[in-house]
């Protein structure tokens, strides 16, 4: 089964809750993503991997499946990378996130781990509230913006570690 956490995405002024869909599976070692991502998104590869490996983690030697779901909108951001590292860790058991589907993560990755600040934030919380979601796991550099959306409780996270 895979892993689903959820983050969002923006269509012109207006934000949409995004499942990311992670699976491992045996074979050789790669990472596909696919949902309609942008150049950022297919970029979240090569900074998930070496933030994973930089925060003491293990990278799976499989064959990677990431799905941005739905399918057949758009995506853009680098702020995919946090979801997707997530995802991964918890497919494959090394991170327990309970209650996960009342949680969405934002946030760009760097290559030693830190959590990077993104754009369009506030549509975004707007959009997973909107949903039901309760937990708001945010770099600390949008923790202000989105704090504005109340009724939240909204988590600054500045390094991913193990």
């Amino acid at each position: 089964m895979a892993s689903i956490v959820k983050s969002c995405a923006i269509s012109g002024v207006d934000g949409y809750v995004v499942d990311v869909e992670t699976k491992t599976i045996v074979g050789q070692h790669m990472i596909s993503i696919v949902g309609l991502g942008d150049t950022a998104v297919k970029e979240a590869r090569e900074r998930v991997e070496s933030a994973i490996v930089d925060a003491h983690f293990i990278f799976p030697e499989m064959k990677i499946v990431i799905n941005l779901a739905p399918s057949d909108l758009k995506k853009g951001g680098s702020h995919f990378d946090l979801p997707i590292a997530v995802g991964l860790l918890i497919e494959d058991g090394q991170v327990i996130i309970r209650r996960k589907e009342q949680f969405a993560f934002f946030g760009e990755l760097s290559l030693n781990a830190m959590i990077r600040g993104c754009n369009g934030i506030l549509p975004m919380v707007i959009a997973a509230k909107s949903s039901g979601i309760k937990n708001i796991i945010v770099p600390k550099d949008n923790m202000a913006e989105a704090s504005m959306v109340k009724g939240l409780n909204v988590f600054p996270w500045w390094k991913v570690c193990y």
